[in-house]
């Protein structure tokens, strides 16, 4: 049932991951007896977890997200932490390997997991509202999508104190990743965590292009929409069109078949839909100054937008 897992995955000997973990449970039991004591399972419930409103699927996009920037935050403070111990001539509080999980996730989280949620939860609360939509095109899908990255969080987080997660930098890089050099389960929660979270954002990608295209309010043109609209349209974009593509032609996901494959596919990896998502901010300033500074419009002529 547990496959490689046995009880010797559980990492009892190393105090900081116990101390950290225990501390995890600990507030995980309090939150579960607050939310118990109040009776607000009901409604977390309804009005939540099994909500197809966008706003509130935005909100908890972003909730995902904050959380996970602490987590991300804590990882690169142990980091630097080690390296300024490291430095001064010290062992240091960090054993090798737990250093290099340590910056696996690091990078991982901080991409999949803070980059990621945060954009698509502000463009589940902003995106419906400018094309003056009621909701996306496809709400429940909308939902499963958020769950399916909630899922590959807890992955990440699980491999804190069950197994271990990957140390093979942020990307897998190959051969290191490879069965041979990696023989743990490591690897294995890396995989699983962003593929499950990688069906999530590949159908918002396609929940968003379609509500885009087809369920702007009448009257509004593709050249009227706002600015943030059309960023999120070419993000959505990418998320649907790059790595599918890479995939079937180029063959990214197979690094053994690559030439030259280590370097290549370091250079695939930097391609990644996900990395490129951030750039959607670009699109925030362009919906926010022009009404403050008193301009009509941003997009005067498809120039602009081109550019």
């Amino acid at each position: 049932m547990f496959g490689k897992l046995t009880l010797d995955a559980v990492p009892y000997h190393e105090p900081i991951i116990v101390v950290t973990v225990a501390a995890i449970i600990i507030g995980g039991l309090a939150l579960l007896a607050a939310i118990t004591y109040f009776g607000k399972w009901s409604y977390l419930w309804n009005e939540w977890l099994t909500s197809v409103d966008h706003k509130r699927l935005g909100i908890m996009y972003v909730i995902v997200a904050i959380v996970m920037l602490l987590r991300g935050f804590a990882d690169a403070i142990m980091m630097r932490s080690q390296q300024v111990l490291a430095s001064a001539g010290e062992a240091g509080f960090l054993p090798p390997h737990h250093y290099d999980q340590i910056f696996t996730a690091h990078g991982v989280i901080m991409i999949f997991f803070v980059a990621m949620p945060f954009v698509i939860g502000l463009m589940n609360l902003v995106v419906p509202l400018q094309l003056g939509a009621r909701d996306v095109a496809f709400p429940f899908l909308n939902n499963l999508s958020f769950w399916f990255t909630v899922v590959g969080v807890i992955l990440v987080n699980l491999s804190l104190g069950v197994g271990e997660f990957a140390q093979t930098g942020w990307l897998a890089y190959p051969p290191l990743s490879g069965i041979e050099y990696s023989p743990g389960v490591g690897v294995d929660y890396w995989i699983w965590a962003l593929q499950l979270s990688g069906i999530g954002t590949t159908l918002t990608g396609i929940n968003f292009f379609v509500t885009i295209i087809k369920m702007r309010a009448p009257g509004m043109t593709m050249f009227k929409m706002p600015v943030f609209s059309w960023a999120s349209l070419c993000a959505n974009i990418l998320i649907i069109a790059l790595v599918p593509n890479s995939d079937r032609h180029h063959r990214a996901a197979d690094p053994g078949s690559l030439p030259g494959h280590p370097f290549l596919y370091q250079r695939y990896g930097w391609q990644h839909d996900d990395v490129h998502q951030p750039d959607l901010g670009l699109g925030s300033p362009g919906s926010v100054h022009p009404g403050s500074a008193g301009v009509r419009g941003l997009l005067r002529n498809r120039r602009d937008l081109l550019a």
